[in-house]
């Protein structure tokens, strides 16, 4: 039985590089996350303060790295593909197998019950 190929996560990597990049040069990162006013659950400012244009919630000044390591992790930590190890053939060809096989026998005895039918009339 030969043993399943790894992927390469250099293609992966890659890719988050970029977009934190691009995320970073575009400065959507300003304006992704608010912080939470310090002390309250439910932001205590007044009508007239936001409609004069001062914004009591203050905005974040950088992407935190912390945040930054979570999504390039979240992105490395892929899932496996169904063929490796083995999941293929344990689980996955056994289930679709008795799936085809309940359909079809599902047919047949349809097809008897109709034949039954016709065979006595009421």
């Amino acid at each position: 039985m030969a043993t399943p190929a790894r992927r390469s996560i250099l293609p992966a990597a890659i890719l988050l590089t970029f977009g934190a990049v691009a995320i970073w040069s575009f400065e959507a990162a300003y304006n992704t996350f608010v912080v939470a006013p310090e002390g309250s659950s439910a932001p205590a400012q007044s009508a007239g303060i936001a409609l004069r244009g001062k914004s009591t919630v203050t905005k974040q000044k950088g992407l935190p790295l912390d945040m930054l390591a979570l999504g390039v992790g979240a992105g490395l930590m892929e899932a496996q593909p169904a063929q490796a190890y083995g999941i293929f053939y344990d689980e996955l060809v056994p289930y679709a197998s008795v799936t085809v096989f309940t359909i079809i026998w599902g047919i047949v005895l349809g097809f008897v019950l109709l034949r039954l039918q016709e065979a006595f009339p009421e």
